[in-house]
């Protein structure tokens, strides 16, 4: 008898679980969807950051046009990864040389601005711009 009454109890107490998951299933998926956007965005700053230390890297092994090796350079090394585009105009990328006194050296400098595509697009607007830059000393 005892059982009957049991059994009884939660079957009218099934339901409560299935209301508290539709509560919370809306939230953990709105976290879970931000974990990802900004793991993409990340791993596009990395990526956008490493191309500008190629780039700087590519102009300063080269003696002649450096500005449009760097580019280059930087251009190869984000093609087709984590949907980074560069445009090559004075407003998204930058290349200049500077002395420093101090440490009486010039050193090439890369300043890069790049689009990228989010991956879900909810959070962040599309296109999301990402800054990188890298600095290396001429020899």
């Amino acid at each position: 008898m005892k059982l009957i009454r049991s059994l009884k109890r939660e079957n009218k107490e099934s339901g409560q679980s299935l209301v508290e998951f539709a509560l919370v299933i809306p939230i953990l998926l709105i976290f879970i969807l931000g974990i990802l956007e900004y793991g993409w965005l990340l791993n596009a700053k990395i990526t956008l950051t490493s191309a500008a230390r190629e780039g700087v890297r590519a102009a300063v092994v080269s003696t002649v046009s450096r500005d449009s090796r760097a580019f280059d350079a930087a251009d190869k090394a984000v093609t087709g990864t984590s949907g980074i585009t560069l445009v090559n105009d004075s407003t998204h990328y930058n290349y200049y040389e500077e002395e420093d006194t101090v440490n009486n050296v010039r050193n090439a400098i890369v300043e890069i601005k790049g689009n990228v595509k989010p991956l879900i697009g909810i959070f962040v607007d599309d296109p999301f711009e990402i800054n990188a830059k890298a600095i290396m000393r001429i020899e």
